[in-house]
């Protein structure tokens, strides 16, 4: 494990060093960051039962010991997967970005991140683990503002002030379980003796502050500024994997405590809300990168509700229903690590072709970019859990995890399961309307603006290749998933050792495949039969009542979610602007939606907190007596304060 560490660490140093040679360390950067991250995910799914510990060598504050459990084994290879696919995607597509950065800080950057969510996965120390905390979070920011550009500082800025609140959070919780532990390594914090109070308390310090990372509902308002910002490839490691190691530290940290079945509703509760309007800002967005973000926010709502079954189950000693829930997110996490960072590349293809990501400007690309549309194809319908692709397996598991618990005695477990298995099923269904529009939209018609679309072609092999390779990890893992099912059951029961893998009702997949196979040929069969005319299929222009065929007639991305901004408006708070540069010339329409919580919730803060460092600003004269008597006044306050209460 030290050595895949050390190979990325020299491969970030040695990115840096070709400064002058941009182009030459963004070959050497990413050839090298894809070729260590195939070696790192074969190794780490080799080792997935085993243990491992590595203390660094040096003299430090902390003695920082790093090591793999089970369930780290897991996350270390899923990183390691994701980056081998998009660092391979990221050897072409980061040329892209030639005037805007250095590549060789882009190459360095990008390992590094890596290498710190690989570490802040090992890290067995609360002081370890913060440090490498903050430096992931650091390091993805300073991802995002490789895409420089207006408005660029402000996004970066809100990412890392909910990022801090969050740090803030996590930081309080694991000092306290240090203080009942006696100790800051995470091996010694088995059997707390905490009551129900405190045990509520860390819980939920543990879900905001790891949560907001993750892009859980309400802290999801980052995720559209951050991701639609960053680079693709950026985007496709931080949605991909990044918020996934939040997820493992939310996990990992949650199991230290004692368990009660309040912290299943909690996580009930919070997916169901993260999922319902996740999904509604995705559908309701015209930008598709946009869409794709805010979708982040109801997956994680979706492996909340498995977690949520989990801790349930623990609470009430069912190892059944946790096993059931820990293998449901587990599978989830999996799935949306690869259909997530799949679609943020594929939306890179798209707009290095076009230039643009208003949905509204784009149409006609699938004849332009068929490889491209027909992977996105793959990946929609993942995303949007339909058989037999990946995405459908884990909701699937999801689905069973929410009735064994609903049926469960208790009015408050029926409650709260009910309530989650209402919320995935709408969120189903708008998946499919929103990623139906998303895909109909850039992909199907007629362009709407010509010049978006007039030099689009298909990308290269290179960046292709690993999008082929997650879209057949899709189909994959959908169509093998009770192997899939009997790897997660290795490593749940490592987490929960009271009980034994049991074997539990699953569909099978490839009896669905040959269901939709005989019912997609049915209908060739009674044309057949009944004499179908087979002549030649005409191509023409489209029926359009007798007036000439128009671009501007077909249905755009906002006539398509017309109505559910209508009866969703006291939460869809959006605009309509209307611009005509004169009597004779077309109106230009546009539609602004604007996040209920950010208005709500953030802009009045962030507002209080503008109008009170403006007047604090008076004290800020450049004047250094001034200042020195600052200090002045400080020192007294403290002497004070040490004289009368220390």
């Amino acid at each position: 494990m030290q050595t895949i560490y050390t190979l990325f660490l020299l491969t970030s140093l040695l990115s840096l060093a070709l400064y002058k040679k941009p182009l030459l360390a963004q070959k050497i950067g990413f050839g090298l960051s894809s070729l260590i991250s195939l070696y790192a995910a074969i190794f780490f799914f080799s080792h997935l039962g085993e243990t491992m510990t590595w203390q660094l060598p040096g003299n430090f504050i902390s003695s920082p010991l790093f090591r793999l459990d089970s369930i780290e084994m897991f996350f270390s290879f899923l990183v390691s997967l994701i980056a081998f696919a998009v660092s391979l995607f990221s050897f072409d597509y980061a040329k892209f970005y030639e005037k805007k950065a250095n590549l060789a800080v882009f190459a360095s950057l990008f390992n590094a991140f890596i290498l710190s969510m690989l570490l802040v996965i090992a890290s067995d120390n609360v002081f370890s683990f913060m440090l490498l905390w903050e430096m992931m979070t650091l390091i993805s920011a300073l991802l995002i503002l490789i895409n420089d550009g207006e408005g660029a500082g402000k996004k970066v800025m809100i990412y890392l002030g909910i990022a801090q609140i969050g740090a803030s959070c996590l930081m309080v919780a694991l000092l306290i379980m240090a203080s009942f532990a006696g100790s800051f390594e995470f091996s010694k914090f088995a059997d707390l003796n905490i009551g129900f109070g405190m045990s509520i308390t860390l819980f939920t310090l543990l879900l905001v502050g790891l949560g907001s990372k993750a892009g859980m509902f309400p802290f999801h308002v980052w995720l559209p500024l951050a991701y639609c910002q960053s680079p693709s490839n950026a985007s496709a490691l931080m949605s991909g994997v990044m918020i996934k190691v939040a997820l493992f530290a939310f996990i990992k940290f949650s199991l230290l405590l004692p368990q009660f079945a309040q912290f299943g509703y909690i996580l009930l509760f919070m997916g169901a809300l993260s999922c319902i309007f996740g999904i509604i800002y995705a559908l309701a967005s015209n930008d598709y990168k946009a869409s794709i973000a805010y979708s982040s926010c109801e997956n994680v709502g979706i492996i909340f509700l498995g977690l949520g079954g989990a801790f349930y189950g623990l609470g009430i000693n069912s190892p059944m229903i946790a096993l059931m829930g820990f293998i449901a997110a587990f599978f989830h996490i999996l799935n949306h690590a690869v259909f997530k960072s799949l679609l943020f590349m594929l939306s890179g293809n798209v707009f290095t072709a076009t230039k643009t990501r208003d949905m509204d400007a784009l149409g006609g690309l699938h004849k332009k970019m068929p490889i491209t549309s027909i992977i996105f194809f793959v990946a929609a319908i993942s995303i949007c859990a339909l058989p037999p692709l990946n995405g459908f397996a884990s909701e699937w598991v999801i689905y069973k995890t929410m009735v064994m618990g609903g049926i469960d005695e208790g009015v408050a477990s029926r409650f709260f399961f009910t309530l989650a298995i209402i919320a995935l099923s709408i969120t189903g269904a708008m998946a499919i309307m929103a990623f139906s529009k998303m895909y109909g939209s850039v992909f199907l018609g007629i362009a709407r603006n010509t010049k978006c679309v007039e030099e689009a072609k298909e990308v290269s092999f290179i960046r292709l290749l690993p999008l082929g390779l997650l879209a057949s990890l899709c189909v994959g893992i959908g169509i093998f998933m009770s192997d899939v099912v009997g790897m997660l059951s290795k490593i749940v029961l490592t987490l929960i050792p009271q009980t034994s893998q049991s074997v539990f009702g699953l569909i099978s997949m490839p009896i669905i495949i040959m269901i939709m196979l005989l019912c997609a040929i049915i209908p060739f069969v009674f044309l057949y039969l009944l004499k179908a005319n087979h002549k030649e299929v005409r191509v023409t222009e489209p029926w359009a009542c007798g007036f000439l065929y128009n671009k501007n007639m077909q249905i755009g991305s906002n006539s398509f979610t017309g109505d559910i901004r209508k009866a969703l408006s006291f939460i869809l708070r959006h605009e309509q602007e209307i611009k005509i540069d004169g009597y004779f010339s077309k109106a230009v329409y546009t539609q602004k939606v604007h996040d209920l919580f950010w208005d709500k919730l953030y802009a009045p803060v962030i507002h209080s907190v503008m109008v009170i460092a403006d007047k604090i600003g008076i004290f800020q004269n450049g004047r250094t007596n001034l200042y020195a008597g600052y200090i002045l006044i400080y020192l007294c306050f403290v002497l004070i304060f040490g004289y009368y209460y220390l």
